[in-house]
This record gives structure tokens, sequence and C-alpha cells, in this order.
């Protein structure tokens, strides 16, 4: 991985091709830069994957920044893949019903 790819939020694709320790410590870079240089980029990425208010600040209460970015990568890759299974799912009855 290239040193600029550590610190950019990983790609829509990458939450399914990536391990998820490789997404993972993808995350905590990238957040854990956002938490120190643009909190209101992390609350908006917060929203944009649609991670639950009161888990995130739940994770805000970690005592230091590494905790914290580890915590939030956690809820955002839960997130995601809730998301890619619920695609799945949803993919898999409109072809049955097609059927």
């Amino acid at each position: 991985m290239d040193e600029l790819a550590k610190y950019q939020e990983p790609l829509a694709r990458e939450y399914e091709t990536l391990s998820r320790d490789e997404l993972k410590q993808r995350l905590q870079l990238f957040i854990g830069d956002l938490l120190e240089h643009n909190f209101e980029k992390l609350c908006h990425m917060i929203y944009r994957h649609d991670v639950e208010e009161s888990k995130f600040h739940l994770a805000m209460q970690e005592p230091a920044i590494e905790k914290q970015s580890a915590a939030i990568a956690d809820l955002v890759i839960e997130r995601e893949l809730q998301k890619v299974a619920s695609r799945k799912a949803y993919q898999k009855e409109k072809k049955k019903s097609l059927e």
C-alpha cells in the first residue's frame, strides 16, 4: 500500500475486497487523522456511512485517539458489511421473484 492511500478513506468496493484487518488498518489511520485535523469531515463520514450516532458517541468516550479511531473503524466496517449483506439479500430476492 502506498503512503498516500493509508490516509484516504477506503473506496466502497474495498469494503468487499480488502481483508477486515487491512480495512481496519486503513480506516484507523484515516479516522485518526480526521480526529486530529478535521473533526467536521469525520462527522460527515459517519453520517454518510449511516453509523448510529449513539454508538459513535460511545466510541468517542475512549481515552485515547488510537482507541477512538479503532472503535470508530469497527463501527464503519460493521455498518458497511450490513449494507453489503442487505444488497446481496435484496438481489437474491429480486432474482427469485423474477423466476
